[in-house]
């Protein structure tokens, strides 16, 4: 608890500041960290890197200039400190998995009118529907939509983002 305390007063003071005082404490251990880069400076043959870490906080942590190469914002990095010092820098091969984002709605059409065509595909085809306006729909559906309709027919059909989901023959 002590450590938390002085490391939050740190903080105000520098994130530099702030990991150094940390590993301090370490004892000499090698200490791991790993984050997404935010940024590099480099002067002469040091350089400093600064991570995000998973909660949001921002670390920075001293190392050689050879250590950096390569590296660039963005990258995933997981890092080895000794005595506040960056000994190894190993990059991930991928960011982890992002949380999937939620599901945005499905158009849904309903195209009515005379099926005037069927392009027919092996496993899909192209409907051409006249509407009541005289507009012609284009729309693609796949074979085992379609059995039972036949150009000519009076239909209905059903669009979910541009495929037919369903086509069927309408009642006169």
């Amino acid at each position: 608890m002590l450590l938390r305390n002085t490391i939050a007063i740190v903080v105000t003071l520098g994130l530099t500041l702030t990991f150094n005082i940390q590993l301090s404490l370490s004892n000499g251990s090698p200490q791991w960290v790993t984050g997404e880069v935010a940024s590099i400076v480099e002067t002469g043959g040091s350089g400093l890197i600064s991570l995000k870490l998973s909660d949001g906080e921002l670390v920075s942590i001293s190392s050689k200039s050879e250590l950096l190469r390569g590296l660039k914002s963005g990258d995933i990095v997981t890092i080895q400190i000794v005595e506040g010092l960056a000994r190894i820098i190993q990059v991930a091969e991928s960011k982890p998995a992002e949380t999937p984002k939620p599901e945005v709605e499905k158009r849904v059409q309903w195209v009515t009118g005379e099926l005037v065509s069927i392009q027919r595909g092996t496993s899909d085809s192209l409907l051409s529907i006249k509407m009541w306006d005289g507009t012609v729909f284009n729309v693609a559906a796949s074979n085992d939509k379609i059995e039972g309709v036949e150009a000519g027919d009076s239909v209905i059909a059903k669009v979910v983002d541009g495929w037919a989901e369903s086509v069927s023959k309408k009642g006169r």
